[in-house]
């Protein structure tokens, strides 16, 4: 049974900002669409035609894509705000090119020692950038980091660039240091192991101890270091880590893999922290797309549905539900008169919901697409590209997550030898953690096909959309 549904769809977008970016954005947006553009200052310019909420703090959120309903404190009034899409700028507080800046005027050379932990692709680049105008200007400079991160346009050459240039990069190394900087203690602080505070920190005139596992048992290497600068955590100020929470999408970071996504359809995040800066025409592409999946004009992607007539009314899939896409309706014909109800504006289509729910109460609509004598169930966002034009039978799934077990035994069939299972990278998923639930589903199916003595075991390949497709496609060359 289908519950009637109506959705009463605004058409206003909210934007919430105050950078230049997000000024340039209410501008463009505001040319095609109704906006309103709520800020926690006051407006510079204010722009022609469109509503501005100046000495604005976000309170409340409720409702879904296409019918958000924001509470919003401006000017120590209380207003309630309808929008059918929200975009959020988040203002940086990490200024990587000040502490760069600082030192312009040095004339000697220095030693400098940058410790990096926590930060994103983004900022990292900025980092090691930085890091290369100071060698090239006769300083030393030591990098620990926790990560090499090369994973962004052009990281590779930046890396080999910067080694090139002398600067030493260390990894898995604890940082001690002995402060001479009014305000700090004489004895030595493990300050790269979360002591430090977020974004940006520097001392002068150091003692610096590194102790680095991948040199061996040599001992601690000790520099003397003119400036230790600590880089770490997020780059995002506390206000927008406050709104994250308010919209409920903190958390998590999809920026990297999912450009211009969170976790809540229907809200975009604008996040200059990740890699190669966005263009103003693909944020503003990214905005129409979304828009146009909220007014109707694109279809919605929900392939999951509950049936209300044998809901047991669990909560089950309210609970896991990463997206916020699971409520409560009334009229169910069941025993409780009421059951879940999957709203298709909200749903992802991630799955989790129905491959967890104890009374199966959830159907879904995805077929393989021949079977073969072989066949691989993997996420659409990971390794569905890879497997494009592979010629590799495949059935594809919106995350690896919604896989379940009645999936891998109806996708094996008498004369398939491999089932393969291709997720993403621990830690990757845009869905929280999908991939961790699989791998308990696999290992379970994985025994109880050993007990039954069934010559079928379910391999487990973990894939990023990074990956070279040939690399990807040598692993699954048993097919």
């Amino acid at each position: 049974m289908r519950y009637p549904q109506t959705f009463e769809t605004s058409s206003k977008i909210l934007i919430w900002g105050e950078s230049e970016l997000a000024f340039r954005l209410a501008v463009e947006i505001g040319r095609r669409h109704l906006v309103v553009w709520a800020l926690s200052g006051e407006p510079a310019e204010p722009p022609e035609g469109i509503t501005v909420l100046p000495n604005s703090r976000l309170v409340e959120v409720t409702g879904a894509a296409g019918c958000f309903s924001v509470l919003i404190e401006t000017n120590g009034s209380l207003i309630r705000q309808e929008a059918g899409t929200i975009v959020v700028v988040p203002e940086l507080e990490l200024d990587v090119p000040g502490a760069i800046r600082s030192i312009e005027e040095v004339e000697h050379p220095l030693t400098i020692v940058m410790v990096v932990e926590g930060v994103r692709p983004g900022a990292y680049r900025e980092i090691v950038e930085g890091a290369l105008t100071l060698s090239l200007r006769g300083h030393r400079v030591y990098l620990i980091v926790d990560e090499v991160q090369v994973g962004f346009p052009g990281g590779e050459e930046i890396y080999q660039e910067a080694r090139q240039a002398g600067i030493v990069f260390l990894k898995d190394t604890v940082v001690h240091f002995n402060s001479r900087s009014a305000g700090c203690g004489t004895e030595p602080t493990a300050a790269a192991g979360g002591e430090t505070p977020e974004g940006f920190r520097g001392f002068t005139d150091q003692t610096v101890y590194l102790e680095c596992r991948s040199l061996g048992d040599t001992g601690p290497l000790v520099i003397e270091a003119d400036r230790l600068w600590f880089f770490k955590g997020d780059r995002v100020t506390v206000d927008y880590r406050q709104i994250r929470e308010a919209l409920g999408i903190a958390g998590v970071d999809c920026q990297e893999y999912y450009p211009f996504q969170t976790r809540r359809k229907g809200i975009l995040e604008v996040d200059p922290g990740w890699g190669e800066p966005y263009s103003q025409e693909e944020i503003l592409a990214a905005v129409e797309t979304l828009i146009r999946s909220q007014t109707g004009e694109a279809p919605t992607a929900c392939r999951y549905e509950v049936r209300s007539d044998i809901c047991a009314l669990c909560l089950t899939c309210y609970r896991i539900c990463p997206h916020g896409a699971v409520s409560i309706k009334e009229g169910a014909e069941n025993l409780y008169g009421q059951a879940m109800f999957i709203n298709p504006r909200a749903c992802f289509s991630c799955g989790r919901c129905y491959a967890e729910c104890p009374a199966q109460a959830i159907r879904q609509d995805v077929r393989p697409k021949e079977s073969p004598g072989a066949v691989v169930l993997a996420c659409e966002n990971s390794g569905g590209p890879l497997l494009e034009g592979s010629g590799i039978p495949c059935l594809l799934f919106p995350c690896a997550g919604s896989i379940g077990i009645t999936d891998m035994l109806r996708a094996w069939q008498p004369g398939i030898e491999r089932l393969v299972v291709m997720t993403c990278r621990d830690g990757k998923c845009q869905h929280r953690d999908g991939s961790k639930r699989l791998y308990l589903r696999v290992e379970r199916l994985n025994r109880l096909l050993r007990l039954m003595k069934n010559p079928v075991h379910i391999e487990v390949v973990q894939v990023s959309a990074q990956d070279r497709v040939d690399e990807v496609r040598r692993r699954v060359s048993g097919l």
